[in-house]
This record gives C-alpha cells, sequence and structure tokens, in this order.
C-alpha cells in the first residue's frame, strides 16, 4: 500500500507541470477510451460507476488553481487521487463491473485506473483527454456534452469552433488582456509574438478594471476574453460578471490552442499580425509530415532531449520521424544551398534548446533570411505525444514518432 501511495502523492506533483507521463499502462491493467467508445460505454451500461478523480475544489470548480475550474460529468462521484486508498473498500462492490475514471488531462485518472486494475479490479476505463478535451471539443467530437457536461462558473469556457461564430459576429465584443506588446506582436519573447484575433481590442488585465467600468452601459454585449493562456483571462472574466456582465466568454486555453486548432491557410481569416512563419498544431504537423515531399524536419531540443538521455525523464520523448536535431549553426550549414521555398519545419519545447534560441525564435530567424515555408509546430514534443494518444483522430500520427517506444 505504501508503494501506491507514495505513486498517487508524486503524480499530483508531477501533473501540475505536465511532467508524467502515464499512459504506458494504457489497455493493459485497464482499458484507455477515446471519446467515441466512452460515450457508447456510457450509453449502453446502466449503473455505470463514473468517478471524478480530481480534487473537491476541482469537481465543485472552486478550485483555487481557476484554470482547473472546468465543469465535470452530470452524475460523477468525486474520488480525489488521493483519497482513493482510503474508500477502496467502498468500490469492492464495483471489482468485477464497469467503472469510467476521468480527471483533468488523463494523467491521475491514468494513475488511479493502473492502481485499481492491479488491485484485481476486471473493468477499468480511463477517459483519454479528461475534462480538458472535454471542454475543447465539439458536440460532434463528444456525442454526450450537451447531456453530461455542467458547471457553476459564471462566465462560459468556448472551443475553437464557437469562437469561430463569435468572432464573425460583429455584434460581439473580443477583448485580448494580454500586455500591449504580445498583442502588437511585438514582445521581446518571440513565442508571445503569435498575432491576435481580428477586430479585437487591447485591455491589458493592469488597466482592466478602468475599461470594464467605461463598458458599464453595455453589460447584455456578449464579450469573449482571451489572452495566450493560463490564469489571466478567468481573473479578467471575474471582473466582468461580477460588475454584472451577462454574457462572458473565455477563450479555453488561450491563443496557443486557438491558433493550433486552426489551419495555417485559414488562419488570416481570424488572425492579424502574425509571424512570417506558420504557426501550426498536432493535425497539421501530422499532415505535412506524412504527406510533405522534401520535408525537412528540424528537431531544436537540446541535443541530450533528442537522443533520450536527459537528467529529467520527462524530457526523453522520442522525436518526429526524419528529424535532425540542430544547433542554429549547424541549420544554417545544413539549409546552405538549398532554395529558399524549402518546406521547412521547426519543433522543440518551450524551453530554450541549443545555443540558448527558442524554436519560435530559430522560426523567426529563418522567416528573416528569406525562407518562405517555415512552419513551426507550436505544441513542441509533448504536446504531440499527448495528442496522438489522447484524440481519436490523432491516433494515425503514432507512425510519425521515432524512439519513443517504452517511454510512455
Amino acid at each position: 500500500m505504501k508503494k501506491y501511495t507514495l505513486l498517487l502523492s508524486l503524480c499530483i506533483t508531477c501533473i501540475a507541470a505536465k511532467a508524467q507521463l502515464n499512459q504506458i499502462h494504457d489497455n493493459i491493467t485497464y482499458k484507455a477510451l477515446y471519446f467515441s467508445q466512452a460515450c457508447k460505454l456510457i450509453e449502453t451500461t446502466p449503473g455505470l460507476l463514473i468517478l471524478d478523480v480530481r480534487s473537491p475544489g476541482e469537481y465543485a470548480d472552486t478550485s483555487s488553481s481557476i484554470t482547473l475550474n472546468i465543469g465535470h460529468l452530470k452524475g460523477a462521484r468525486n474520488l480525489s487521487i488521493d483519497s482513493v486508498e482510503k474508500h477502496l473498500s467502498e468500490l469492492e462492490p464495483y471489482k468485477n463491473k464497469p467503472i469510467l475514471l476521468y480527471c483533468s488531462h488523463s494523467q491521475r485518472s491514468r494513475v488511479v485506473s493502473n492502481f485499481l486494475g492491479e488491485k484485481g479490479f476486471t473493468q477499468v476505463y480511463s477517459l483519454n483527454g479528461g475534462m480538458s478535451l472535454v471542454n475543447k471539443s465539439t458536440d460532434q467530437e463528444f456525442p454526450l456534452k450537451k447531456k453530461l457536461y455542467t458547471t457553476t462558473t459564471p462566465y462560459r469556457l468556448i472551443e475553437s469552433a464557437d469562437a469561430y461564430r463569435f468572432i464573425q459576429n460583429k455584434n460581439n465584443l473580443v477583448i485580448d488582456i494580454r500586455p500591449a506588446a504580445q498583442f502588437n506582436g511585438t514582445d521581446t519573447t518571440e513565442a508571445n509574438n503569435i498575432g491576435r484575433i481580428r477586430g479585437a481590442v487591447n485591455f491589458p488585465l493592469t488597466d482592466l478594471d478602468a475599461e470594464v467600468s467605461k463598458l458599464s452601459s453595455n453589460r447584455s454585449r456578449a464579450i469573449l476574453i482571451c489572452n495566450l493562456g493560463g490564469p489571466d483571462a478567468v481573473k479578467a472574466a471575474l471582473k466582468f460578471t461580477s460588475a454584472g456582465f451577462k454574457n462572458v466568454n473565455v477563450l479555453f486555453e488561450g491563443l496557443s490552442t486557438f491558433i493550433q486548432n486552426t489551419p495555417s491557410v485559414n488562419q488570416k481569416l481570424y488572425f492579424a499580425v502574425q509571424p512570417k512563419y506558420k504557426v501550426i498544431g498536432p493535425k497539421e504537423t501530422i499532415t505535412l509530415v506524412k504527406h510533405t515531399p522534401g520535408l525537412i524536419v528540424a528537431d531544436v531540443r537540446a541535443r541530450a532531449e533528442f537522443e533520450n538521455k536527459d537528467k529529467l525523464v520527462y524530457h526523453n520523448l522520442g522525436h518526429i520521424t526524419k528529424a535532425l536535431n540542430f544547433s542554429p549553426t549547424e541549420l544554417d550549414t545544413y539549409l546552405n544551398g538549398k532554395p529558399k521555398t524549402s518546406p521547412i519545419l521547426v519543433y522543440g519545447s518551450n524551453m530554450p534548446g541549443q545555443n540558448g534560441l527558442t524554436a519560435n525564435e530559430i522560426s523567426k530567424r529563418l522567416a528573416q533570411k528569406g525562407y518562405t515555408n517555415v512552419h513551426l509546430f507550436y505544441g513542441g514534443m509533448y504536446g504531440m505525444v499527448w495528442t496522438v494518444t489522447n484524440i481519436e483522430d490523432c491516433k494515425d500520427g503514432w507512425p510519425i514518432l521515432t524512439d519513443h517506444k517504452g517511454l510512455y
């Protein structure tokens, strides 16, 4: 028992940093379910026990970590990851009955599912992607969303498809709360310069109180609040709802997810002040790698990460097939003499790679040198691994990963 208590405690710490890739146990001690499979299970299993293994605050949308207040599934029982062992006897009647577990990103649910599987529970299922993916999904992608999703937040979290419709309605107001430099694409951190929503107004969070007061005559106007990602958008939403605004929306996971979900060919419809390189997400990256002849794939992470030798084991994720690991100087040498129109895919992590440059900075550098077909995979290797593991229509991305087997 002590072994599992320690494991559960460690997972709580690790998940906050997206550091634990627990899917190594998928379909061994439990079954990992895509949304379509989970919906079928729910609809065809009377008396199904659904366990939400997040904290009580997350379940009730009252967590002090406000970005984790993302609703829950109706009918689910809340049994937090750190209390499962204590309440194990209460689960005994379900030892040979189906149990569906979920959390925020499907890492804690995987830990608990494995724990139960090893304790002899025979029909344990973990919901891929958890509540974060529920919030990012359309009603078509998660068919039971309208029936099961519930929240007590005074604002609405909206996903990309809803955001497209919101933006197209000129009566709606999009408020970007980032600092002016990020809004204008001139921030000293290149990763912050990915563009802004067309027609958005910039009310930095630090100045927001005064702007809320100015807009007080339009309390019934629909508002969409966005930033790059993180808690500030929720903080802003709470300011508006506290001031009596009735239709307040938050772009779930911010512009960083929104731009990755928007195909690059459509981005100019919704984004302004974009970089001269293309910012793409996992789906477009998979298509690019599979179907682009002559693609140059530049992995700009530190060498140890590329070779799965980093001392922080959760950095060792393998790499994209056909990728070569470059420092900026090595990449310059490799590209010497190649056409400026050569297709190039750059990826790394959000941490500086070789010579202290991030993938964003290297992409900008290539564009400044005149390369016209540069694609930056904004999500990095962790984003790719999480996506192909949890999203059903991206599972065909597994073949583009190399040297990853047995790692996660």
